[in-house]
């Protein structure tokens, strides 16, 4: 997959660290990695690698306070110089509480919607003007040319639920598959590309050691997959790491 340039939220650790580590090591690695991140001067593996890569830029992106994030387009927009735009947007911050019908709370569930829900939506919208930007350049309705991918959860599946409980996580992640649908029917006249993927369970601080699924194997299996959505028959839609489409 060659891009121009590609901006990863929840970059410090996990899944969203190995992404960043994947497009760096691409053969054709992208002009601009933006690695965002709650605080980017603790954040010591991303510093680590932005003095090995000129191409990585760490940057705020706190989903918690979504009032800086037009401070981290400017910065963004600066780097990618007049008109370029920015090719691939990668929700992949969350959080992840799995309260059953007994513990769950109002805090918790607020908590989880702000993060999982709004504040992809909130950096989406804040981006968009540079997503725009790269779409204006033409070409088909593809993750190459401007894409918002959205990291979901095969538990957010309505359909598919026959478990219960996780109230939190699986109602904000049921909220972001809303998010992207409604997304990627808003963004279809920009050219934009608009996705969910599941990543499965990976063995990450939010998964825990029970998991499945080392970070960076999934990692590359979704730049796999996201290398495939190029044409509108993608947009709107949530993917298995194998490629299946999900029911929301």
């Amino acid at each position: 997959m060659e891009v121009n340039s590609v901006l990863v939220t929840g970059a410090n650790r996990g899944l969203g660290l190995e992404f960043v580590k994947q497009f760096l090591s691409l053969p054709n690695s992208p002009k601009h990695v933006f690695a965002g991140c709650r605080n980017p001067d603790k954040a010591e593996a991303l510093q680590d690698l932005q003095k090995i890569h000129k191409n990585l830029t760490v940057i705020l992106i706190d989903l918690n306070d979504t009032s800086k994030l037009q401070e981290t387009v400017k910065v963004v927009q600066g780097k990618l110089g007049e008109g370029q735009g920015l090719n691939i947007l990668l929700n992949n911050a969350a959080v992840a509480s799995g309260d059953n019908l007994e513990k769950v709370n109002q805090e918790s569930m607020i908590d989880n919607f702000r993060i999982n829900a709004v504040g992809p939506l909130m950096v989406s919208k804040a981006f968009l003007p540079l997503l725009r930007s790269a779409a204006s350049h033409g070409g088909s309705l593809s993750v190459t040319n401007a894409a918002i991918i959205n990291i979901s959860t095969g538990v957010a599946s309505i359909t598919e639920n026959d478990t219960g409980g996780g109230y939190p996580y699986r109602t904000s992640k049921a909220a972001l598959n809303m998010i992207t649908k409604n997304l990627s029917v808003d963004l279809k006249k920009d050219n934009i590309l608009v996705a969910a993927v599941h990543p499965g369970w990976l063995k990450t601080d939010m998964g825990g050691t029970r998991a499945t699924m080392e970070t960076d194997e999934m990692a590359k299996k979704l730049l796999d997959l996201m290398a495939t959505f190029q044409s509108e028959d993608y947009t709107g839609k949530l993917y298995h790491f194998s490629g299946r489409v999900m029911p929301f």
